[in-house]
């Protein structure tokens, strides 16, 4: 299980697939969780510069990851 935040916000999604889609003839790039839209940018490239982008927004944890620091 993943968690993503929203750094600007807040809002915390939880996902188990993040899918990275990149339309080449429109440059548009969207990023889906468990198949719904949580994001969009104009004028990408690559689905590296994509998934740069979004990280600029939210922050993406493991579950597991976040167990491990509560329990430390």
């Amino acid at each position: 299980m993943k968690v993503i935040e929203n750094i600007e916000t807040g809002t915390v999604h939880q996902a188990e697939e993040i899918e990275y889609f990149l339309d080449d003839d429109t440059m548009i790039g969207e990023i889906y969780i468990d198949g719904n839209l949580i994001y969009q940018s104009m004028d990408v490239g690559s689905e590296s510069q994509l998934e740069l982008e979004f990280k600029k927004e939210y922050t993406i944890t493991e579950s597991s990851e976040i167990l491990e620091d509560f329990l430390d």
